[in-house]
């Protein structure tokens, strides 16, 4: 049997990480990538903050994220608040790069960062929402269909391993 999370060593410290983001890897060696044998009964150190390496939640606190506001299909004017909600971490400051910390990008009709980089800032499209606030107001779109990912990153603006992300479409009149 295969197990479905793997054990990368990057430094020191070892790490999980889904086989769905095993693409990730490509540029390890092979002596660096070692199988999970059996069951996974501890949690993943959590750690960061050195260029390239993302975060991660223990693996026994996944994190989530839901955008509550606006609802899944929803017209809306103008302007709309988009409001966000956190479970199994704490939100903090960007610059925070203690463990289970994390704070709220937003990024808008656009796709989701590369894995293994930071997510881009970028006027419009990519948001960080680094004082770790809940919500955010977007003004200036365009009338027609809109997508907004929610995406949670450390901080050093790395999106947490695995991805924490949530995803809401909605019509602008």
């Amino acid at each position: 049997m295969i197990p479905s999370l793997m054990a990368v060593r990057y430094g020191t410290t070892p790490r999980l990480f889904s086989s769905r983001t095993n693409g990730w890897a490509r540029g390890l060696t092979v002596g660096a990538v070692l199988f999970a044998v059996g069951a996974c009964g501890g949690a993943a150190e959590t750690g960061g903050g050195e260029e390239g390496e993302s975060s991660e939640m223990p693996v026994a606190t996944r994190a989530g994220v839901q955008i509550v506001g606006p609802e899944e299909g929803a017209t809306v004017g103008g302007s709309v608040m988009i409001t966000l909600e956190v479970s199994g971490m704490t939100l903090a400051p960007a610059g925070t790069m203690e463990a289970g910390t994390g704070h709220h990008h937003l990024v808008v009709d656009a796709d989701l960062p590369t894995v293994g980089m930071p997510i881009p800032s970028t006027d419009g499209e990519y948001i960080h929402m680094g004082q770790a606030q809940t919500e955010y107001e977007l003004t200036g779109l365009a009338a027609g269909d809109h997508m907004v990912i929610a995406v949670v990153g450390d901080g050093a603006h790395m999106p947490l391993m695995p991805t924490v992300a949530d995803t809401v479409r909605f019509v602008v009149n």
